[in-house]
């Protein structure tokens, strides 16, 4: 079965969606300040599906596939690049914080014991 490539816009939105989500989720903090600090929460390079063989794949068939020493072709790696880099100016054009307060985010509560003491 092959599986188209996403768009970059596509991908892009992807990214965002799953930030959100991994802020709601309380994995990665509404504060996040870039892209390259969401890798102290999980490894972001895998926002968008990038870590998906399906989605690999159909990027790899559409830039042309693996080169002969198993490198990714540059106009996939310029295509990644590009998406991290529109996240980045997201987060810090704070869009990370517009998103997470259209929402609810989940947060723990507090411990009733916590409170009383």
């Amino acid at each position: 079965m092959t599986t188209t490539a996403p768009t970059l816009d596509e991908s892009i939105e992807r990214m965002k969606q799953e930030i959100i989500e991994d802020v709601k989720a309380g994995r990665v903090p509404a504060e996040c300040p870039s892209f390259s600090a969401l890798h102290d929460y999980v490894d972001a390079n895998c926002y968008g599906g990038f870590c998906e063989d399906d989605v690999m794949q159909s990027l790899l068939d559409h830039f042309g596939g693996r080169d002969e020493n198993e490198g990714m072709p540059d106009d996939l790696m310029d295509y990644l690049n590009a998406a991290q880099d529109a996240i980045n100016r997201w987060i810090k054009e704070g869009g990370i914080q517009k998103l997470a307060q259209a929402s609810p985010i989940s947060r723990p509560k507090p411990n009733v014991r916590e409170i009383d003491e």
